[in-house]
């Protein structure tokens, strides 16, 4: 056959074309046949657990958390069940539909749509209802079959506190994670949707008063509705946390300071033998129990700051009660004699500066001891003189000013103690002798927490040994195996001589006895302590109350504070005293079931 040049020029071009399309068609089989290789074979195994997952689905029940208990028995914080009805997002951000909505809201005869929050579009779940009855949750399971889609009912756990105001600044709360710290606390193990503890020990031991979640592993059809139920796992709860409180103490030490002048302020008691927390009390409390609610919201601007936890952070100037730390120095450091005598006028001068003491008339002749059952200031500005600023400094933090005790709950602040290269810095004036007196007397920007305050208290008590404090003393799992026990920490020690530490002891036992603690003395009962009147630049002066008892062999030391309270000796000394009472009794009453 004999081609002409045109029929011959189409051919080639068809041939040319036909080329490129087989190019094209094999360059697209190799490309799908490279994709498949890549999805079935390479991706084959995850996208099979992908698609299982999307086939499955586990509903959310909430483990309960972990009792937390008292030293004598009382239940802190429980927990109380009641069935809810949870949204389950089949695909990420899903949120129930209006109509899902309505339709729940008739079966359930109240107002769902206003109740959802659909910020919550990104958890594991969706909470549409709680607090269901029998009678409503068999509605749910029937309206489900009609098409009620993604809605399942679960048992839920809810906190319940004992004495919620009373134990606020002990227990802590819970709540929901919050979306602007779920990033972090995902790389902790937490999950979205998972409640955590706020604050106290239910911060400090959440890990161990969280459960593990469980529930029903359901399959579901492409279009979400639920095909059958296959395996149910129990939620694990939580260990129970057994704290080291006294909470007839507690109860008593919270009402004697919510009833005192102004109802605000703080009181620590501590075993001396150990460091435990017997008794940590912050007035006014907040109730715990209504966390969540629109009632809770209000104590986030109450002026009375009942969210503040004033036994850890509050920071006060120490007043009087830094007296202790002056005594030690000067009798450590200048050999005073204890008999030597300084006439108190009421008045002291210091170039063109008077500085006062308390008491106006003045306590005429004062000698070591007299000045601190008295609380005379003038005595004092003396050995505040004698000694110097930096013998001051180095005594106040010899005692752990200015430093955190490490209990185990968070937020505790460590105070602070003022010195001539911080007045420069942050004054721009130099330090002045008026500046030394003042420290002397615990006066000026030196800061203390009560919690501080008590835990020096205990060291002196003890001679000079410093226990940790602590308010957990063990937890068990629901079985009762113990995982966690409190190891006694003494790493710190006051080192003073016999013969400062025999003249200290004496002279808090006869402030008690003979002096401005009186109001705090009981029958049968030794107490050591010392009182203080702090000066408040905002406001009203502090009442401070430190004390130890029995003096010759202690067993609790403690601190009280009635802020803006006015004089320790008649405002936080009588408090002391009713604590007293009541721990004393306790004792005496335990002695008896032995004999």
């Amino acid at each position: 056959m004999v081609w002409d040049q045109k029929e011959k020029g189409t051919y080639e071009f068809f041939l040319e074309k036909h080329k490129i399309i087989f190019m094209l068609f094999m360059w697209l089989f190799v490309g799908l046949s490279s994709r498949l290789f890549y999805l079935q074979i390479l991706k084959g195994g995850r996208y099979k657990k992908i698609s299982e997952q999307q086939r499955t689905h586990t509903t959310h029940e909430r483990a309960p958390r972990g009792i937390i208990y008292s030293a004598d028995g009382t239940i802190l914080a429980r927990n109380e069940f009641s069935y809810v009805a949870l949204f389950y997002p089949l695909t990420h951000g899903q949120v129930p539909s209006n109509k899902l909505l309505k339709e729940l809201s008739k079966v359930l005869g109240r107002n769902i749509i206003s109740t959802v929050n659909i910020s919550q579009k990104y958890s594991r779940f969706i909470k549409l209802a709680d607090n269901l009855t029998v009678n409503e949750m068999f509605q749910i399971q029937e309206k489900k079959i009609l098409g009620l889609e993604n809605v399942t009912v679960a048992r839920e756990s809810r906190r319940v506190y004992h004495s919620p105001e009373v134990i606020s600044h002990i227990t802590g709360y819970v709540n929901e994670i919050g979306y602007d710290e779920v990033e972090k606390l995902l790389k902790q193990g937490y999950k979205i949707g998972d409640h955590i503890g706020r604050g106290a020990m239910e911060q400090s031991y959440d890990k161990y008063l969280q459960g593990k979640d469980g529930g029903w592993q359901i399959e579901v059809s492409a279009r979400g509705r639920q095909i059958k139920s296959f395996e149910y796992v129990s939620p694990k709860a939580g260990a129970n946390v057994y704290s080291t409180i006294i909470f007839k103490l507690q109860q008593v030490a919270y009402d004697a300071l919510k009833n005192s002048t102004t109802g605000r302020g703080a009181v620590v008691v501590l075993d001396t033998r150990t460091g435990a927390v017997i008794v940590l009390v912050s007035c006014p409390g907040f109730d715990i129990n209504k966390v969540g609610t629109k009632e809770f919201a209000k104590y986030l601007n109450d002026k009375r700051l009942s969210f503040f936890n004033r036994a850890l952070q509050a920071m006060y100037p120490p007043g009087s009660v830094f007296k202790v730390i002056t005594f030690a120095a000067a009798v450590e450091l200048l050999n005073i004699n204890p008999k030597e005598t300084v006439q108190c006028t009421g008045c002291f001068r210091l170039g063109d500066r008077h500085y006062s003491c308390w008491k106006k008339s003045g306590h005429g002749e004062m000698n070591l001891i007299f000045a601190t059952m008295h609380s005379c200031n003038i005595y004092f500005y003396h050995l505040g003189l004698k000694l110097g600023i930096k013998n001051l400094e180095k005594y106040a933090k010899k005692f752990y000013f200015g430093q955190k005790t490490g209990i185990d709950l968070p937020n505790e602040k460590k105070g602070f103690i003022p010195n001539p290269a911080w007045k420069k810095s942050k004054m721009k004036k130099p330090w002045f002798k008026g500046d030394t007196v003042i420290f002397a007397i615990g006066q000026g920007a030196l800061w203390a927490t009560p919690l501080q305050i008590a835990y020096i208290a205990s060291g002196i008590a003890n001679k000079g040994v410093c226990h940790r404090p602590y308010i957990v003393n063990k937890i068990l799992e629901v079985d009762g195996k113990e995982i966690y026990r409190h190891i006694l920490k003494s790493d710190r020690f006051i080192s003073l001589s016999d013969k400062t530490w025999n003249l200290l002891h004496k002279a808090l036992f006869e402030t008690i006895e003979n002096g401005t603690g009186i109001r705090s003395k009981l029958p049968g009962i030794k107490i050591a302590g010392k009182t203080g009147t702090a000066q408040n630049p905002q406001g009203e002066d502090h009442a401070w109350f430190i004390s130890y008892a029995p003096a010759d062999n202690p067993e609790i030391a403690m601190v009280v504070i009635v802020e803006n309270g006015g004089g320790g000796g008649l405002n936080a000394v009588p408090i002391g005293k009713k604590i007293y009472e009541t721990y004393f009794n306790i004792i005496s009453k335990k002695e008896k079931k032995l004999i």
